[in-house]
């Protein structure tokens, strides 16, 4: 009688909500995916490259003087690369390869430093001016001085090196150095100048974050940062209204979720990025985009195995993946192949090609990818305003058609009522009106990703399944995850049962890469029975499509 009642009851709710719920727009036809434009401008490369090897700075204020300087020289033309680690030695043998001259020294044969490339590069300063700021922790000088680099030319310059500057010959245009730096010094320059700024992204970074402010000086995107108080909320929600919906939020923040849920509510995707280095020239510098070597699901009709499909969570991060990927290439040099699931970012084929030419032309039959939380950036589906879903959405079909993606993975909270749920069920009619996009995982928040259990939800006939089990230690740290937890979870797997016309007989395992290395989820794989099967992501859910009825369903439920 009861579960009669809450049925009822549930109906009339989502009755009521579907009422007072737009209709869900048509899917935009292809051809028009192909030619919605990228986030980014393209510019002519240069004839030669002048890099500048990270070891030469000896401190932090040099780092951003030449970040300053490589973006300044490229709202012309990209000329400037910075070393920061070994796959940039991929990269620049990738751009070596495409005709253009790498220079490594200047005409002494001295490796080169940033007095050397602004004796080079001094006339891409506009009227040889500089603005001063003092460093401060929060790196709300060095945003306001960046935002004036890229009104006006100028070179952003911290008190430790103005002898530098004047010395290079440069005069000072503003000076920072004595303000008092908060949400409301930064208001005022944004609202003094937000009409000069490129409002297809903007940029959250602290002063430790040294990536990203060329891209920003060399595309027009305004920078700042805040903590999570009541006047950097106010201020961070004002910056995202502003700059209108589905701008990309690129950096990162001290609170996750929070920020997250920001942007999310004012209709603006995050990009885990702060770490990304040279992306003024990466993102002109077009490379191929090859197709994944996994590119036909095997067919399982085993009645007596479970099967399960492991997926390496965090995709989302660009800086992760651009600055080297390291758990990928991990898991390619293991001797066992083991089918393996990757979320990868679909904005990648946009913000550095050659990093996605590098992933997806190393990858093997066992590995694919789908795109990562929740599409063509990280939000919460079931907070994003609904005029702004509609054009993310295309956005995201778009991105995943270059990328050559199927399936997204989506991030957010467990529903606590049907109306929750139902808004969350009501953002997958979104991406699921797409013929490209053939379903999804949702990991579902408190616990670890995992909150949904399992359960599976249909939506236009396609299913979007919850994370079962996550591979997170409660710890956070790689060094805390012992045999013996291991062991555990290996055990919770092994005692799922097998039913291939039931969700209860399919898994989506989360991979939490922060606490779990390569070699221990090798070894949690060598703890599965034998009638454990692993499957990449897409071979399970063409299974429970193909298998499953298609309502939507929790693990046990009898179906």
């Amino acid at each position: 009688m009861l579960e009669s009642i809450t049925a009822f009851f549930t109906s009339v709710i989502l009755l009521f909500i579907s009422f007072f719920t737009p209709s869900v727009p048509s899917a935009m036809p292809e051809e028009e995916l192909k030619n919605i434009p990228s986030y980014f401008e393209k510019l002519e490369l240069p004839n030669k490259l002048y890099v500048i090897d990270v070891g030469t700075f000896g401190g932090v204020d040099k780092f951003h003087m030449t970040v300053c300087l490589q973006g300044l020289v490229a709202k012309d033309k990209p000329q400037i690369f910075i070393k920061t680690n070994s796959t940039d030695s991929y990269y620049l043998d990738k751009i070596e390869k495409s005709g253009i001259e790498i220079v490594y020294t200047d005409d002494d044969g001295n490796r080169w430093t940033i007095e050397t490339l602004l004796e080079k590069f001094k006339s891409y300063i506009a009227d040889s001016g500089y603005v001063l700021y003092r460093q401060s922790e929060d790196g709300i000088g060095l945003n306001m001085a960046t935002n004036l680099s890229t009104v006006y030319g100028y070179l952003a310059v911290p008190e430790s090196l103005e002898n530098l500057a004047i010395s290079s010959g440069l005069t000072i245009k503003e000076d920072f150095s004595d303000d008092r730096y908060n949400s409301i010094s930064q208001l005022k320059i944004y609202n003094k100048y937000k009409n000069e700024f490129n409002n297809s992204a903007v940029i959250h970074a602290h002063y430790d974050m040294k990536g990203l402010r060329d891209l920003a000086i060399q595309q027009g995107l305004f920078c700042f940062f805040v903590d999570d108080d009541v006047d950097g909320t106010w201020f961070r929600n004002y910056v995202f209204k502003e700059s209108g919906d589905n701008s990309l939020v690129l950096g990162w923040a001290k609170y996750e979720v929070k920020y997250v849920r920001n942007a999310s509510q004012n209709g603006n995707p995050v990009i885990p990025s702060d770490h990304c280095y040279n992306n003024s020239f990466i993102t002109s510098f077009d490379c191929e985009l090859p197709k994944q070597a996994h590119n036909e699901a095997k067919t399982y009709t085993d009645e007596s195995k479970h099967y399960c499909a492991l997926l390496f969570s965090d995709g989302d991060n660009v800086q992760w993946i651009q600055n080297g990927f390291s758990e990928y290439y991990q898991k390619l040099a293991l001797e066992t192949d083991f089918p393996m699931t990757w979320t990868f970012p679909p904005l990648l084929q946009e913000m550095s090609p050659v990093a996605y030419n590098r992933i997806i032309e190393d990858s093997t039959i066992n590995d694919y990818f789908i795109a990562g939380v929740s599409g063509a950036g990280y939000i919460h589906p079931s907070e994003y305003p609904y005029k702004a879903l509609t054009e993310f959405t295309d956005i995201t079909a778009s991105m995943m058609l270059k990328s050559n993606l199927e399936y997204v993975s989506f991030l957010d909270d467990l529903p606590e009522n049907a109306f929750k749920e139902a808004r969350l069920l009501e953002s997958f009619k979104y991406f699921a009106r797409y013929d490209s996009i053939k379903g999804g995982i949702v990991y579902l928040d408190p616990d670890r990703y995992m909150s949904g259990k399992g359960s599976v939800y249909f939506v236009e006939d396609k299913p979007f399944v919850c994370a079962r089990l996550s591979l997170w230690h409660p710890s956070n740290e790689k060094s805390e995850v012992t045999k013996d937890w291991i062991e555990d979870q290996a055990e919770i797997v092994n005692s799922y049962s097998a039913d291939i016309h039931s969700i209860n007989g399919y898994s989506v395992i989360n991979v939490h890469p922060w606490s779990m290395s390569i070699e221990n989820l090798e070894y949690f794989v060598n703890c599965l029975d034998d009638d454990v099967v692993l499957v990449t992501v897409d071979e399970l859910l063409e299974m429970i499509k193909k298998n499953v009825p298609h309502n939507n369903a929790e693990v046990n439920e009898i179906v």
